[in-house]
């Protein structure tokens, strides 16, 4: 491996996807997000704005159609922000957002779908420029074991 490589399982481009999709919501959604309350301890969700119904997010800039085990992920991500709302001990806006519409799609027609829908986590599609998309095409052939 030369000194420009990326490491297999290198995830900064998903990283910067993250930063790329919050800051994309933020704007959508007219919200700013800031740091988490301190009663959440090391749960920490990838975006938070405070109010009298505070915004919890959960991001994903994965890319393409989630596969088995990433399905698992998702779901861990939504419990994540059902403990928060739970943590909080007050009703919370629930956001899970996505770069990209077929990472979610196996939602429509599942039983995580209905979980979703049941506990009123909204799916947000925020779409990643093209050439970031193509960078997170990539990242995920090298991660793909």
């Amino acid at each position: 491996m030369t000194p420009n490589d990326e490491h297999p399982s290198d995830g900064s481009v998903q990283r910067e996807a993250e930063e790329v999709i919050r800051k994309a919501l933020a704007k959508k959604l007219d919200l700013e997000f800031g740091a988490a309350p301190e009663e959440l301890g090391t749960l920490q969700p990838d975006a938070f704005a405070d109010g009298p119904e505070p915004t919890c997010v959960e991001i994903w800039a994965h890319q393409g159609p989630a596969k088995g085990g990433q399905k698992h992920k998702v779901m861990t991500d939504m419990c994540k922000l059902l403990y928060v709302e739970r943590l909080l001990s007050k009703p919370c806006r629930k956001i899970f957002a996505v770069g990209d519409e077929a990472a979610i799609s196996f939602l429509k027609t599942s039983w995580q779908g209905r979980f979703a829908r049941e506990f009123e986590i909204e799916l947000q599609v925020v779409g990643v420029p093209e050439e970031l998309s193509a960078r997170i095409w990539g990242a995920q052939r090298r991660q793909f074991r």
